[in-house]
């Protein structure tokens, strides 16, 4: 991940202009036509005057396009900023506007001088955006790798433990007809997943289960594991997975995806900074690297046959019983 000199120095006032226009649904608005400021202002109840600067930056960004005094959507957010496009990123964008507070306090965080701060994750507002944007990036490629490069065939059964928007059950039961998938989470959030898998046909397949994946069994004699940003805490992550391997039958498999930094191995720009952003949400934790990961996984007696990038953000492993 490189960025030039001018690329620093204009980062938060750029990244605050993505936030505003997101939040206004200014990318929305120009889904279906061009518009003139004024159009485009009665629509997100902002001021003329003020809105046609924020819409040049977003012009001079490639974001949006000036043609003839009217403004529309760049190739670019035709795609990912138009909501209910299949690859829109705009609940992750939210989410992050959400926990830019939180980075406001990385250099206490590396110091050593942060103390944990109340869980944001108990309102319901910010839970539901949080669900939404990990939607949005497993949208972004995660998903599609997945289906492509985990083989499930002759399986039966799997359990989704913290399946969260219910996306990769989704599209494992896509490929494989024959699937049925369990998804395990909470309360608040399965009632998240039920609306998001509600309109596609696999949802038949697709049981929600109310548990915490850190007290609760996962099952038993079931064929595949899926743990998918589930486990990233060291001392965490050996209960969980000793569950997986409780509840998996002879020779079943264990599917780990996340967002892992290894600086011994490959270390993805995305991946170095989830681990400060899990820092600042709980700065006494040790978020696991992909070797940390691999050890845990092999003390609990799993043999790993698959350790490898999925996308450029994130890593797959792949165990057998």
């Amino acid at each position: 991940m490189r960025i030039s000199v001018a690329d620093l120095l204009m980062a938060p006032w750029t990244v605050q202009v993505v936030f505003t226009a997101v939040r206004l649904n200014l990318f929305t608005i120009l889904a279906e036509r061009m518009m003139t400021v004024e159009e485009i202002a009665s629509q997100c109840g902002a001021t003329p005057n003020r809105l046609e600067s924020l819409l040049n930056v977003c012009t001079s960004m490639g974001l949006v396009v000036l043609e003839e005094g009217k403004y529309f959507n760049s190739h670019f957010s035709r795609i990912h900023l138009v909501e209910g496009e299949p690859r829109y990123v705009g609940d992750f964008i939210k989410h992050q506007h959400d926990i830019a507070n939180k980075w406001d306090g990385l250099l206490t965080a590396v110091a050593g001088k942060a103390s944990p701060e109340a869980d944001q994750a108990t309102d319901a507002a910010f839970h539901k955006t949080f669900i939404k944007a990990m939607n949005n990036l497993g949208m972004l490629g995660e998903a599609e790798a997945l289906q492509n490069v985990v083989d499930l065939d002759g399986c039966q059964e799997m359990v989704d433990v913290g399946g969260g928007s219910g996306l990769y059950s989704v599209i494992l039961c896509q490929k494989h007809p024959e699937l049925r998938s369990t998804i395990l989470d909470r309360r608040e959030t399965l009632s998240i997943t039920k609306d998001m898998i509600a309109g596609y046909k696999e949802a038949q397949r697709i049981t929600l289960r109310e548990a915490d994946y850190t007290r609760d069994d996962f099952g038993e004699e079931v064929d595949v594991v899926l743990l998918s940003d589930v486990i990233y805490d060291e001392s965490k992550a050996a209960p969980v997975l000793k569950k997986a391997w409780n509840c998996l039958r002879g020779n079943g498999i264990l599917v780990v995806r996340g967002y892992y930094s290894d600086p011994a191995k490959s270390n993805p720009g995305f991946g170095a900074l989830f681990v400060l952003n899990m820092l600042l949400f709980d700065p006494e934790s040790k978020t696991m690297t992909i070797s940390s990961l691999e050890k845990q996984i092999r003390e609990v007696g799993f043999t790993i046959t698959r350790v490898a990038p999925l996308t450029e953000r994130s890593t797959l492993i792949v165990a057998r019983k």
